[in-house]
């Protein structure tokens, strides 16, 4: 069988180029969210040439036969095994070619001779655009936020799958949501999240090397030297102090848990807290039930706005309780001393230190 060279006009260069296209709509149009007003978009795209309907069905015919490409069965005139082998990605309805003389880029039978010497190249580039198409895909995010706050500022976020961060002051964070994944980075600073159940696509929270990866659930990250806090409200959560170790540990944080992880060296800390303190700050109030000192000056430095040091390992599990007005912490701190045996010192680089009396 011999094959037709290449239609008038129609360079090497242009016809990959209508694969690549070709390749994007095949790929759309395996999922889920296809419409009728996508279809009718792809019949556009189609009617507006002939070759583009041609191409489309042997795009369908060549992934059917995938698999034959890794080792072709060829024969001295040209043709190919008897069935197709279906390929691991479930096909959409094929788009029929025109009738007449099938064109020279259709991917089978193979042929050796000069006027055909095009078709094993493209059905090969079939192959490969369509799973290069399904990689973009799954690669390109469909909703995309950068945000920050300021030293003073809070902003609640509505995320269009339904769930909900809520990002405290001097925050910064990043969502990507992708096709099967949804991910969120937090740079620094606190947030709270509110995680909308979809068992197909996970949530992961990356705060450094570690890793939050839930389905649905709430549960509050701070990532604020010297340390890492995961707190859960709801639901479960898996950390990973660092998910860059394939071995490394995998810890399950149920309701009423948290951790503390040392980014630095990925050591942790199991934590034990009360719920009702788990993302309190949303608020305008932090509760503190029996909280150690070291943990509530952290809590102090975010709102301050510098760092605040414990002098003295006997002074950082000392419990602290009670509440701190987020927008005055300098009164909180101030008042430390009528509640336990401690001195407060501003320095003169406007850090705080908390010292024993």
């Amino acid at each position: 069988m011999t094959y037709r060279p290449l239609p008038e006009g129609l360079t090497l260069d242009a016809l990959l180029a209508l694969h690549e296209q070709a390749a994007d709509w095949y790929v759309r149009r395996l999922q889920p969210g296809w419409t009728s007003s996508d279809e009718r978009a792809l019949e556009v795209w189609l009617e507006a040439d002939p070759v583009r309907r041609e191409i489309m069905a042997g795009l369908d015919s060549t992934w059917q036969q995938a698999d034959l490409l890794k080792a072709p069965r060829l024969r001295a005139s040209g043709a190919h095994g008897d069935a197709p082998v279906s390929g691991q990605i479930p096909r959409p309805a094929p788009v029929d070619a025109p009738r007449g003389e099938r064109a020279a880029w259709t991917p089978f039978p193979l042929s050796f001779s000069r006027r055909g010497f095009l078709v094993p190249a493209l059905a090969v580039a079939g192959v490969a655009l369509v799973a290069g198409g399904w990689q973009r895909w799954d690669a390109t995010a469909n909703y995309s936020l950068d945000i920050a706050t300021g030293g003073r500022e809070t902003r609640t976020l509505d995320l269009p799958d339904g769930s909900r961060i809520d990002l405290n002051v001097a925050s910064a964070l990043r969502v990507r949501f992708y096709p099967r994944r949804r991910e969120v980075v937090l740079n620094r600073g606190e947030a709270f999240f509110q995680v909308a159940a979809d068992a197909d696509r996970p949530f992961t929270v990356d705060s450094g090397p570690s890793r939050v990866r839930v389905v649905g659930t709430a549960f509050n990250v701070r990532a604020a030297p010297p340390q890492l806090v995961v707190k859960v409200l709801e639901g479960r959560v898996e950390v990973r102090p660092d998910h860059r170790e394939p071995a490394g540990a995998v810890l399950l944080l149920r309701q009423g848990s948290g951790v503390g992880i040392d980014p630095s060296s990925g050591r942790y800390r199991s934590l034990s807290l009360a719920p009702e303190t788990v993302g309190s700050w949303r608020s305008g109030q932090v509760h503190f039930s029996r909280t150690p000192l070291e943990e509530v000056a952290q809590e102090l430095a975010t709102y301050l706005g510098q760092p605040v040091v414990v002098a003295g390992a006997d002074l950082k599990s000392v419990p602290i309780s009670g509440f701190l007005a987020v927008q005055s912490p300098e009164d909180f701190i101030q008042a430390l001393p009528d509640v336990v045996p401690v001195r407060v010192d501003r320095l003169a680089d406007g850090s705080w230190r908390i010292a024993r009396r």
